[in-house]
């Protein structure tokens, strides 16, 4: 299926790697350029040197939580680019497991208002683009129980999605579609679960026993979705929250 991101603008935000780099691999595949940006530089260096192998990008350090920053780097972006057709909010503070205020604060400046400020800059933007979508990157945790019970980035990450089904409701008749993806349990080398795997063992393997498809899932699988929402090829999908997670979550969709 050919999705139409030939000549697309897309800024990815937290995307020198994990989930992050793999959209933007996926993206520049698809004959989109892109730019991205993440906190530190080595990093942003090392995956512009890669991508570019692929297609058209930039690469900026920026932390989200600096909203100055941030947002005079979307605008940069745009100019760089020429133009946004497509934002994709994956930046995290994290605080998974942490209830303590700093945690909540982290993730708030840089899961939320991130997404408040990616959005707004780009707005004006987005609204010249005849195929504009927002994708934000939410977690299972948000949408059921998981782990430690009570976290910040589970919270505020339901925070995320609720954000989303409001953005499409308002940018909707200005042509601009916004949807949510939640992964599930995804296996990237130094994340998270790299980290469960060798200093949890065996919640790693209670984990990979809950999975209908037996293994945790991969980047450029969350990054297959991402793309196909991003795309023209989803012109009527809008306010939606798709889950990514091999079966993981025991919830009916509906």
């Amino acid at each position: 299926m050919d999705l139409g991101l030939t000549g697309k603008k897309a800024i990815i935000t937290g995307g020198s790697r994990g989930i992050g780099r793999a959209i933007a691999e996926q993206l520049l595949s698809e004959g989109a350029s892109v730019a991205i940006s993440a906190r530190g530089q080595e990093g942003v260096d090392a995956a512009v040197a890669e991508l570019s192998k692929l297609g058209p990008v930039h690469g900026t350090a920026v932390d989200v939580a600096d909203g100055d920053a941030f947002t005079a780097w979307v605008a940069q972006a745009g100019e760089q680019l020429g133009g946004i057709d497509i934002v994709v909010s994956n930046a995290s503070g994290g605080g998974a497991g942490s209830t303590a205020p700093e945690a909540f604060k982290k993730t708030l400046d840089v899961d939320v208002l991130g997404l408040v400020r990616l959005v707004e800059t780009a707005q004006p933007l987005l609204e010249k683009s005849d195929s504009a979508a927002i994708v934000a990157i939410s977690t299972t945790a948000a949408i059921e129980h998981f782990m430690g019970g009570v976290d910040s980035y589970s919270a505020l990450k339901a925070g995320v999605i609720k954000l989303v089904a409001g953005y499409a409701q308002a940018l909707g008749p200005k042509g601009i579609r916004a949807n949510t993806v939640s992964p599930g349990p995804i296996f990237v080398k130094g994340g998270g679960w790299d980290h469960i795997k060798t200093n949890m063992p065996d919640l790693y393997e209670t984990s990979i026993a809950n999975e209908p498809l037996g293994r945790l899932g991969t980047a450029p699988e969350v990054a297959n979705v991402v793309a196909f929402l991003a795309s023209p090829a989803a012109s009527w999908v809008t306010g939606t929250n798709v889950v990514v997670d091999g079966g993981y979550t025991k919830g009916a969709g509906f």
